[in-house]
């Protein structure tokens, strides 16, 4: 299980979404907490502080990687995606 301590304090965390088409872990912004106004925002934050040099955010992703991988290839998809327009 992925320590959301950190996430929490930053405005993100990976929930476990069961039943969900988008599979059963999702990084997503924290509803109450105003630092994110989306989940593309947390998926952005966390993505940067990865290519920082980051272990908490790499960990983050690898976490993603390993139990919901549709998740982890459509952050970095769409990330990447963003980051060439």
């Amino acid at each position: 299980m992925f320590d959301n301590n950190r996430a929490f304090d930053e405005g993100w965390g990976i929930f476990e979404c069961h039943g969900s088409q988008n599979g059963p872990w999702q990084l997503q912004k924290l509803d109450e907490s105003p630092r994110l106004r989306n989940d593309l925002e947390a998926w952005r934050l966390v993505v940067d502080y990865a290519n920082a040099g980051s272990d908490y955010h790499t960990k983050a992703l690898q976490f993603l990687a390993e139990h919901n991988p549709l998740e982890h290839n459509c952050i970095i998809d769409t990330i990447m995606r963003r980051a060439v327009a």
